[in-house]
């Protein structure tokens, strides 16, 4: 039986346009392809920032110097969290689980701290969840199986008794190997998820 609920945040909960991002970053003197070698092949994340190595302040420094970016770090936070669009039907959903009390409602992000506190006060409805399991808290990111280890432990509860919701099937499936139900969520098709969702809950 599914008592617990653990969404995944970013095209999950919440559109991710990075495009948004890339082109405030190439207006300021950047090529794509130094955006792309930057933010898409790895260095990114090799930073550190999403699981909890460098703070907020030394991540906007690098990158501003890295890109030799003519921002300041205000600036460049502010374009690097306006990337987030609600999806409408899951705010509905969570906020209909979260009124009846029939789960616990839990988050499990690969995220950072700029773009959690800006989600939690654009989007109130993720506020509605019980608890928030955070890569750069955890220190670990998905799919390593200790980031769900770790959750499983924060979250106080059984594997066997909860239905994890995430975009990536990597992700998934290393949920999956430690005894927890799964949905690979499409963002472009939730009709299908709707279905998946209904045959758990």
């Amino acid at each position: 039986m599914i008592k617990n609920i653990i969404f995944d945040l970013g095209n999950v909960l919440v559109d991710v346009q990075y495009e948004r991002f890339r082109n405030v970053i190439v207006s300021n003197s950047v090529s794509k392809e130094q955006y792309d070698d930057f933010f898409l092949d790895g260095n990114y994340r090799i930073l550190g920032y999403e699981s909890g190595k460098i703070g907020t302040d030394e991540f906007i420094s690098k990158c501003l110097n890295t890109l030799n970016l003519n921002m300041t770090g205000k600036e460049f936070a502010s374009a690097f969290n306006d990337i987030f669009v609600e999806i409408t039907p899951m705010k509905e959903l969570v906020l209909k689980l979260s009124g009846n009390n029939s789960h616990n409602l839990f988050l499990l992000s690969n995220t950072s701290p700029l773009h959690f506190e800006y989600v939690k006060q654009k989007f109130d409805f993720i506020n509605s969840l019980n608890k928030f399991g955070l890569s750069y808290e955890f220190k670990c990111l998905k799919p390593e199986e200790a980031i769900f280890e770790k959750a499983i432990e924060y979250f106080e509860v059984k594997p066997d008794e909860c239905l994890f919701i995430d975009d990536l099937p990597d992700n998934c499936k290393s949920a999956e190997s430690l005894g927890i139900k799964t949905i690979v969520y499409d963002k472009n098709d939730h009709g299908s998820f709707v279905k998946d969702f209904e045959k758990f809950v």
